[in-house]
């Protein structure tokens, strides 16, 4: 027997029309996500109604919602809160800001203040600055906060840290060692050459601790001199920059070798 040879018909492609119809809905849903953005976006429905403010002493309230860019129509769906809390810290007296929605219409901002750890004065001006070297409210107001008075040349720029080594050492002596030795220090003067002098109160002598090298052997020296009553009672002040050989000035004249 002879094969017959069957003539295959291959069905009619019917991809592309299926192609252009998936492409018109997926620009009908495009379209329709627009509008609906637009609509949440201009609606007063979906806009801010309320602003709560925590946290602020220092920082004004007008301060925060400048910065916020939180205007009256602003859309509550569409706020970056992360953005905004961004921004916020970019002011002189905010550490941290936390912002977050609330109720539909509401927003919820929690300011975070910096603390003052010493009044920094130099150049005349005199403000507040933070254990991280920020100097962030003018003022001439103390308190009890202990001075960093530097003597020699230094820009200051609220909101921005102070890159001043001397300035960062009397920071770290302030924050570390005035607590863990328990030295009763209220100022600290930073001379031209960067030079440190504890200054401590009333009726006790001073320290001098010279640069910053070598500091943690330093200061446990100055700790030691510290708890001898008859060094403390009769110097006039403490030597220590060459802390192999500390040496104390006595009230009357003369140096003493300790």
């Amino acid at each position: 027997m002879s094969a017959r040879r069957i003539p295959l018909h291959r069905p009619v492609e019917k991809r592309p029309k299926r192609n252009v119809w998936r492409a018109w809905k997926s620009f009908l849903l495009v379209v329709l996500l627009a509008e609906v953005a637009l609509a949440m976006w201009t609606s007063p429905a979906f806009s801010v109604k309320q602003v709560t403010v925590d946290g602020i002493n220092l920082t004004l309230p007008e301060q925060v919602m400048r910065k916020s860019h939180i205007r009256r129509g602003s859309s509550w769906v569409f706020l970056s809160p992360s953005r905004i809390a961004q921004r916020l810290q970019e002011l002189p007296t905010v550490a941290e800001a936390v912002v977050s929605r609330g109720l539909p219409g509401r927003v919820y901002i929690r300011v975070f203040e910096r603390q003052p750890v010493a009044l920094l004065t130099a150049a005349g001006s005199s403000s507040w600055i933070d254990a991280r070297g920020v100097p962030f409210w003018k003022t001439n107001r103390a308190g009890q906060l202990p001075e960093i008075r530097v003597e020699m040349p230094l820009t200051i720029t609220l909101g921005r840290p102070v890159q001043n080594k001397p300035v960062q050492t009397a920071l770290e002596i302030l924050y570390r060692y005035v607590p863990e030795y328990q030295l009763p220090v209220t100022q600290i003067v930073v001379d031209r050459e960067g030079n440190l002098c504890l200054n401590m109160k009333r009726g006790l002598p001073q320290v001098k601790i010279g640069d910053s090298v070598a500091l943690p052997q330093k200061m446990l020296r100055t700790a030691e001199l510290w708890t001898q009553p008859q060094i403390v009672q009769q110097a006039e002040y403490l030597d220590v920059s060459c802390v192999d050989k500390p040496v104390w000035k006595p009230r009357a004249r003369g140096k003493g070798a300790l």
